[in-house]
């Protein structure tokens, strides 16, 4: 009689770690985890859980309590981490990594550049060789299923005025000062005609005394 034997699954030493850490764990396809829980660096959370698996192929989305995410995809030599903060762009990032060296060095933890990353330009830009890393698990969207980015709303705008003080001003003699009255305009000073020929003041007549 023959006996069958239960496989054992294959990131279920990796499932056990996550859950230790109280983080809730889903595998929506295979070889690939979700990993949710109260953190703020996705990155690092993704990249460790990489590390764990040892070179077992992988691809975590670490998801914030804040809705921030990254995608970690590692397939040794390729390790593909996507980041998505608030609503700022996606972060890509592709490195090619030597067999001495595992996905959670210092350095991919704090989020440095180093000499196995596929530079592009602009920076941090998807790449067809990239999105084959994910094509692999099965991932054509780099965001986890069922996320939505977050509307970014314009601040509403306040009108304010600012109070005119109408109360009278005290000196420092203590005493009240009244605003003062403006002054009314100075009258302007009439206009005298004069002769054209001996430049005396005409009468009111217009005619000059002296020369007729």
């Amino acid at each position: 009689m023959e006996s069958s034997t239960e496989q054992p699954e294959p990131l279920g030493t990796l499932i056990e770690i996550l859950e230790d850490a109280e983080y809730k764990v889903e595998q929506p396809l295979p070889g690939v985890l979700r990993v949710q829980g109260r953190f703020s660096n996705t990155e690092r959370i993704a990249l460790q859980a990489a590390a764990d698996a040892g070179d077992q192929p992988v691809a975590i989305w670490a998801i914030s309590h804040h809705d921030d995410w990254t995608l970690a995809a590692w397939d040794r030599p390729e390790l593909v981490t996507i980041t998505q903060r608030g609503p700022a762009p996606q972060r890509w990032r592709h490195r090619q990594l030597p067999p001495q060296l595992q996905p959670n060095a210092p350095t991919f933890l704090e989020g440095a550049a180093s000499r196995f990353d596929i530079v592009t330009r602009p920076k941090h830009r998807p790449t067809d060789a990239a999105r084959a890393v994910l094509e692999s698990f099965g991932i054509t969207e780099p965001a986890p299923p069922g996320w939505e980015p977050p509307v970014v709303e314009a601040p509403p705008v306040v009108e304010s005025t600012v109070p005119v003080d109408t109360k009278p001003t005290r000196s420092p003699s203590g005493r009240t000062r009244t605003p003062k009255e403006p002054k009314a305009p100075a009258k302007p000073e009439p206009v005298v005609a004069v002769c054209p020929t001996c430049f005396m003041a005409l009468p009111a007549t217009g005619v000059c005394d002296n020369c007729g």
